[in-house]
């Protein structure tokens, strides 16, 4: 066996059918406001039903159902070569704290973070993107979309992005990544409880307009800006995911995830969850939800309420990612963030690759074959050998055994001893080691390139400072 086949359900299908349901009543009753004419244009020719007073779009049952079944039909393909799937992949989202585990500090970030953060990131092999890990509070707040942007390209050898601020500084951005010859991405997120800001729309218009895609970010919580519920809530947050969808189709044609980042409030200290055991069941719901749609599924799961990487924080971590991919959704929350975005610890990333590792490891699954059931190695072994120095051990032992960077294997004797450091400990020496000189790094592109990125970043502060 090389893959692990997984049937994990909470729904069914008539309960599916009947958040389905709900989900269109609301859009063909209650609607959702989307203050921009130009995009409720755009939806009236796709069959909506806008009242242009009220900045209202309502949505037809045929004529959501026509927008669902031609996403579906466009996207068979992607969807069946994505659910064939195993291994996940880590992502980082730029937080406002910056949170240093060895010390116990937290503080506003600032720019040098990233560079840090970029130096870190080539090392983690889990993480494919190296997005900026706090929003620099160093430089002007208008530009610093733009000021990320530029960093990025100039010091990380991976692709990456970062929230995009206002639709001013979406222009400048857009034209970073055509020199740089990269896809522009725009997260077009609601605001629950249904609606849009305006200049969300203004920004998805912006990048559709230049060739752009369009990914989806509704972020509903239980009892706060959804229903208490988890039924209530999920049915909240699929109205506001098919109606981004149908939003989406009428800006560009096309889109292909299903994107529930949905979440609980705590009702003793109305903080959002990122870590109870809600997580586990909404990342189920979506696996099935977005199977139903025919497009891959993506919720926040692998995260923690814990502001420590604690006991609390591996059960919450492992559970819900565990629940969330063995449900069939293909991403994950992003990763090395302490507590509900209560900041980004480098450390944190240390260990979230690590555990990535580990999970990757059990989900490849294993072989069974001739050799690697190796019948001859055990009749020559024999009763009572051993297996150690056998050849047979020597071709499998990388294959069959899971070898961690960070975590520890030992006896009691060495770590009661003081030979071993903690866990903590380890994470941050590997982040000291990995990102040594990282303020002397040189840009990973040449010369010219860097000086057209720092024109276009002058250009930006002429106008928009």
């Amino acid at each position: 066996m090389r893959k692990i086949i997984s049937s994990i359900e909470v729904l069914s299908p008539t309960e599916i059918q009947m958040i389905h349901d709900s989900s269109i009543q609301i859009l063909e009753t209650i609607g959702i406001h989307v203050p921009c004419k130009e995009v409720l244009d755009l939806c009236s020719e796709l069959g909506g039903n806008v009242d242009y007073e009220k900045e209202i779009l309502r949505i037809p049952e045929n004529a959501m159902v026509t927008v669902l079944d031609t996403i579906k039909k466009r996207n068979q393909q992607s969807f069946e070569t994505e659910s064939l799937k195993n291994d996940i992949q880590a992502h980082i989202s730029t937080q406002v704290f910056y949170t240093d585990y060895n010390t116990k500090t937290s503080r506003y970030g600032i720019r040098k973070d990233n560079l840090k953060g970029f130096a870190l990131l080539e090392h983690l092999e889990n993480f494919p993107y190296s997005s900026p890990v706090v929003v620099p509070s160093d430089v002007p707040d208008q530009i610093s979309d733009l000021i990320n942007y530029q960093d990025i390209y100039k010091y990380s050898s991976k692709p990456g992005g970062t929230y995009v601020l206002t639709p001013l500084s979406a222009k400048y951005i857009l034209e970073l990544n055509k020199l740089m010859g990269k896809e522009s991405n725009y997260l077009l997120e609601t605001i629950t409880p249904l609606s849009f800001k305006k200049d969300t729309l203004e920004m998805a218009l912006l990048f559709a307009k230049n060739g752009g895609s369009l990914s989806l970010g509704p972020m509903g919580m239980s009892a706060a800006t959804s229903p208490a519920s988890i039924a209530g809530t999920l049915t909240l947050e699929n109205a506001e995911i098919i109606a981004s969808m149908f939003i989406a189709f009428a800006l560009n044609g096309q889109i292909s995830n299903y994107s529930a980042p949905v979440h609980s409030m705590d009702l003793k200290t109305t903080l959002c969850s990122f870590g109870s055991p809600n997580q586990a069941l909404f990342g189920i719901a979506v696996g099935q939800m977005s199977r139903f749609y025919g497009v891959t599924g993506m919720s926040n799961a692998g995260l923690t309420d814990a502001l420590m990487p604690d006991f609390q924080a591996g059960i919450e971590k492992g559970l819900t990612a565990a629940f969330n991919f063995l449900s069939g959704t293909r991403s994950m929350g992003a990763q090395g963030i302490v507590g509900a975005d209560q900041g980004i610890s480098l450390e944190q990333l240390a260990l979230d690759n690590e555990w990535i590792n580990y999970y990757n490891y059990i989900t490849k699954g294993f072989e069974v074959s001739e050799d690697s059931i190796g019948l001859d190695v055990i009749r020559e072994v024999g009763i009572r050998g051993n297996f150690l120095s056998e050849e047979h051990t020597l071709d499998w032992m990388h294959e069959s055994y899971f070898q961690p960077g960070l975590f520890l294997r030992d006896n009691w004797t060495n770590w009661t001893g003081g030979s071993q450091k903690e866990l903590l400990e380890r994470a941050h020496d590997l982040v000291e080691t990995a990102t040594d000189g990282y303020l002397n790094r040189e840009p990973v592109i040449s010369e010219s390139i860097c000086e057209e990125i720092d024109r276009i970043i002058a250009d930006a502060r002429e106008e928009i400072l």
